[in-house]
């Protein structure tokens, strides 16, 4: 028995899905989760064609759960702590100090994390600011934390981890930070709430607009999912989005001056970063 999406129908919903998102979905790599994530679907609102299935999420979808769902099954959300940590050492050695000289005493530093995923990079930022201390003694630093995946930011926010995600994470900080249990970490109450998790689209500019601005975004494995287009759309979004002399670092397959010649390239040690 076959799938209740054919190849026809996988270019059809993949034009739906990379309108709204900026998702590339290549028929190789996702048409199996996609035709399988549906045929769920399907089973599961009572509809018995592809046909149908594509009404309901075009027509009927008024308060938008059905398409949230689907985005929630399509998406990769692949991370742990300190993953790529040479970042958030730069960030807080040489990034932070100079962004706390330059900007007004009273105005707070402010970091995105998008993609934000289960909250392990958002945390880390947090975790590296708050083993460095001196700063954050000084200066109020808010760190949001945004993902199109309503599911995940719901884990991000209950701050459970398995022990791959913590892995990474040395002992005494482990220690310091996190609560063990039989199967996994929690964070400790403290820690709970200081990021700001939001389910937000980055090609949805009104939603963009009202997270406000920010002087470091950390946007790492996003765009290696997009197409040229979506790449440019979002980095010419989170440029914006920065505030004067902000920052954006990226995964370490991306490179921006690939994308837009907009941003000033900069490499501190072995850490490349771009600058408004």
């Amino acid at each position: 028995m076959g799938y209740l999406l054919s190849t026809v129908d996988f270019q059809k919903m993949g034009e739906f899905i990379y309108r709204k998102t900026g998702i590339f979905l290549e028929a190789e790599k996702h048409y199996d989760k996609l035709a399988k994530y549906i045929d769920g679907r399907c089973k599961t609102i009572g509809a018995d064609s592809f046909r149908k299935y594509f009404y309901v999420l075009r027509f009927e979808d008024k308060d938008g759960n059905e398409f949230q769902s689907l985005v929630n099954g399509i998406t990769v959300n692949e991370t742990y702590f300190y993953r790529e940590k040479e970042q958030f050492e730069v960030v807080v050695g040489r990034i932070l100090p100079e962004l706390h000289a330059k900007r007004p005493k009273h105005l707070p530093i402010r970091i995105l994390s998008a993609p934000s995923s289960t909250g392990e990079e958002p945390y880390s930022i947090i975790l590296h600011i708050l083993e460095e201390g001196k700063i954050v003694e000084e200066r109020d630093i808010e760190v949001v934390g945004i993902d199109i995946d309503s599911t995940v930011i719901s884990k991000a926010k209950a701050g459970k981890y398995t022990e791959r995600s913590i892995h990474a994470i040395p002992k005494p900080v482990l220690n310091r930070w996190f609560k063990a249990r039989p199967l996994g970490y929690d964070l400790i109450d403290d820690l709970i709430g200081t990021v700001d998790f939001k389910v937000a689209n980055v090609f949805d500019r009104s939603q963009m607009r009202q997270l406000g601005k920010f002087d470091i975004i950390f946007s790492r494995n996003m765009l290696i999912y997009f197409d040229d287009a979506s790449r440019k759309e979002v980095a010419m979004t989170f440029y914006d989005m920065l505030n004067p002399d902000g920052y954006v670092l990226l995964g370490h397959a991306e490179y921006m001056s690939r994308i837009t010649s907009v941003y000033k390239a900069k490499k501190i040690d072995s850490t490349l970063i771009y600058q408004k």
